[in-house]
């Protein structure tokens, strides 16, 4: 299976959304969600990450960090 990472940004806090890491376990892509840095912290606005499984085109956990 591959697994999408992906920072969802916002358009009125101007964060980025763009994609992190393509990996192939769920188990790793969560690593990779965990040690991402906080928008707060890198954009200074609110965003998230989440992880979208890329053969059914869904997302299967989001990470919100508030």
């Amino acid at each position: 299976m591959k697994y999408l990472v992906y920072q969802v940004g916002c358009i009125e806090c101007g964060v980025s959304s763009y994609p992190i890491k393509v990996t192939q376990t769920l188990e790793e892509a969560e690593d990779v969600a965990e040690i991402h840095p906080s928008t707060w912290e890198s954009e200074g606005g609110e965003g998230y990450v989440t992880i979208i499984d890329l053969l059914k085109c869904k997302s299967v956990r989001d990470l919100w960090e508030y």
